[in-house]
Order: structure tokens, then C-alpha cells, then sequence
């Protein structure tokens, strides 16, 4: 049997290696996600802090704009009040020049019309050509007056145009000008939309990073936790009080632990557990409650069943007609398989370490 210790010492060993070289594997896998996640989550930040100081940048600029925006409305605002006032001005001398002008043509009326023979009446009456003289001049003196005055009025008015023109083209600039600044500026609202949008998708993903980081931390930690235990399940013999085992098939030992003489062969050879000889499709029943880790087939040995226990591993091998599986959960004494041609082989490891079954049976089959 010392050929079939040593491959069951190996399905031992590469159980425990097993699990813990996948579960290493996933810790590996594990730090590999948290190291690109953080390295995520640092260019997320760098992209947040720049998007926040662009932004910083684009309100300070789009205040402004708004400020210049405020402040050509206000000019335009004072332009159109000087406008309306200048208009008032137009229409109050359009109506004084009316006035002047009608006062004008009565005057020159009064000089041009008037028969020539009246002037002369008029001389006759007075008595004196100066008299009539001055009267005529006073009358060309108001002519005068009222022309000069009217031209006066129209040149005010010419120059209430001129002014009225300029104004007009002063107003039309700056709402030209106000039409580019709100152009810009609502082109600066846009990029900032932009920025606040992706800022937003940043923020999101940033918390998605952070809480998935969370929970590869806790992953972590927990795998750490379980290679942990692994690692001292293996590296450590537990101590073998407690162990109480039923003896798993009812027959009789023909192999017992230890150094074995072969007496054929004249060969000594080291047994890690016991042979029971016993009827052919006998049960093979669980010695102790605890879970399947390996069922299969060992060539030259037989079907081999290994389950694990508080601290300590059962083994059962050269049986037929397996009952169970990977992975399943047994109770002590239930029937797993059965006894084939060849004597049932038992064998108890804490840890690593194969000890005598004997003085842990507490019951018989």
C-alpha cells in the first residue's frame, strides 16, 4: 500500500494547494483590479480638478461678458433717452419754426402787398416822408427778423438731424457689438454645459470606481482571510483530541497502521492508515460528519472518497458503487459506497500528518 499512500498523500496536499493557489489566484486577480481601479480613480480626480478650474475660468469669463452685456444696454438705454429727447427737441422747433414762418409771410404781406398808392396816402396823412420812411424801414427790420430767426431755427434743426444721425449710428453699433457679446456668451453657456454634464459623468463614475474599490477592498480582505486559515489548515497539526470516528466497515483488519511485513515478499512497507477486510458490497459508511472535497479513481489503487472534518480529513479507498459526490455534505455513518474485491483502506490525516485510526473509533459499524 505504500505506493497508494503516497498518491493519496498528494490528493491531499494538492486539495489544500488547490484552493489555496485559486484563491491566490483571485487575491491576485483582486489587487491587479484595485491597483487599475485606483489608477482610474486618481485620472478621475486629475480630470475633476481640471473640469472644476476650466469651469472657474468660463464664470469668471461669462460674468464678464455679462457685465460688458449690462453695460452696453445701459449705454444704449442713455443713446435712445437722448434720442427721444432730441426727437421732442425736432418736433418743438419744427412747430416754432411754423410759428416764425406764418408771423414772416404776414409781415412781408403787410410790406409787399400793401398798393403803392397807399404808401403815398400814408405820406400825406403823416405829413412826413420820414415818418413814412420809418415806418417802412421797421417794417423791413421785423422781414429781417423773422427770416434770420427762421433760418436760425432750421439750422438748429439741421443740426438736431446731424446729431440724431450720429446718435442713431452709435446705437446701431453698439447693438451690433451687444449682439456679438450675447453671441459669445451664449457660446461660453454651451462649453460650460458641456463641462458640467461631463463633470457630472465624471462625478458619477468616480463614485462608481469608489464603491466598487470598496468592495474589492472587502473582497480582499476576505480572501486574505481565507488563504489564512488554508495556509494554517495546512502548515499545522491540530491536535487530535475530540476526534471520535465510527469504525466504517463492519469487518476485520488485516492491515494495521505502521510499518507492515509482507511475508511473501519478505518486504517491510509503511501502512498510513488500515485495511478491513470484508464482504464484497459491504457499506462503506462516513466515520465522521463533514464535507466531500475528492471522489475519483487512483489506477492500481481503486476508487478513493476524501472528507473533510473539523480540523481533519477521512479517507477511504478500494471501494465500488459511490453513493456521493463532490462537494456533498455526509452525516457520521451514512452509506457512501461499497466494499469492492480488495480490502476496504482507511486512513485519518490531521493536517498533513497520518496518525493510527484505532484509538479514535468510539463506535462500531
Amino acid at each position: 500500500m505504500q505506493g497508494f499512500v503516497l498518491e493519496v498523500g498528494e490528493v491531499l496536499l494538492w486539495l489544500l494547494a488547490q484552493n489555496i493557489e485559486d484563491y491566490q489566484k483571485q487575491l491576485e486577480e483582486i489587487n491587479r483590479l484595485i491597483i487599475e481601479n485606483q489608477e482610474k480613480l486618481e485620472e478621475l480626480k486629475k480630470q475633476e480638478k481640471s473640469i472644476l478650474k476650466e469651469l472657474s475660468i468660463l464664470n469668471a469669463r461669462i460674468q464678464l461678458y455679462n457685465e460688458k452685456i449690462q453695460l452696453l444696454k445701459l449705454q444704449v438705454q442713455k443713446l435712445q433717452n437722448e434720442l427721444d429727447l432730441l426727437n421732442r427737441k425736432k418736433e418743438e422747433l419744427t412747430k416754432e419754426i411754423e410759428e416764425k414762418r406764418k408771423k414772416l409771410n404776414t409781415s412781408a404781406k403787410l410790406l409787399y402787398k400793401i398798393p403803392k398808392e397807399n404808401m403815398w396816402s400814408l405820406l400825406l396823412k403823416t405829413g412826413s416822408f420820414y415818418t413814412s420812411y420809418r415806418i417802412e424801414v421797421s417794417l423791413l427790420s421785423v422781414l429781417r427778423y423773422y427770416k434770420n430767426l427762421v433760418n436760425d431755427l432750421r439750422e438748429k434743426q439741421k443740426q438736431l438731424e446731424i446729431t440724431q444721425n450720429k446718435i442713431d449710428i452709435t446705437i446701431n453699433t453698439l447693438n451690433l457689438k451687444l449682439k456679438d457679446e450675447e453671441i459669445a456668451l451664449n457660446e461660453l453657456n454651451r462649453i460650460k454645459q458641456e463641462k458640467n454634464n461631463r463633470l457630472s459623468r465624471i462625478r458619477t463614475n468616480k463614485t462608481e470606481r469608489q464603491v466598487y474599490l470598496s468592495e474589492l477592498e472587502r473582497a480582499k480582505q476576505k480572501l486574505e482571510s481565507i488563504i489564512n486559515e488554508l495556509s494554517k489548515k495546512k502548515e499545522s497539526v491540530k491536535k487530535t483530541t475530540g476526534i471520535s470516528l465510527l469504525m466504517p466497515v463492519n469487518g476485520k483488519i488485516v492491515n494495521d497502521f505502521g510499518i507492515v511485513y509482507d511475508k511473501i515478499y519478505g518486504t517491510k512497507t509503511k501502512n498510513s492508515g488500515i485495511d478491513i477486510q470484508a464482504p464484497k458490497d459491504s457499506p462503506v459508511r462516513a466515520a465522521e460528519s463533514g464535507s466531500v472535497v475528492y471522489v475519483g479513481f487512483i489506477e492500481g489503487y481503486g476508487n478513493i472518497i476524501i472528507i473533510e472534518h473539523s480540523g481533519f480529513y477521512t479517507i477511504y479507498s478500494q471501494i465500488t458503487k459511490i453513493s456521493i459526490k463532490k462537494g456533498d455534505n455526509v452525516i457520521k455513518g451514512q452509506e457512501i459506497a461499497k466494499v469492492s474485491d480488495e480490502p476496504m483502506h482507511f486512513e485519518l490525516r490531521i493536517g498533513k500528518e497520518a496518525v493510527d485510526p484505532k484509538p479514535y473509533f468510539t463506535s462500531q459499524f
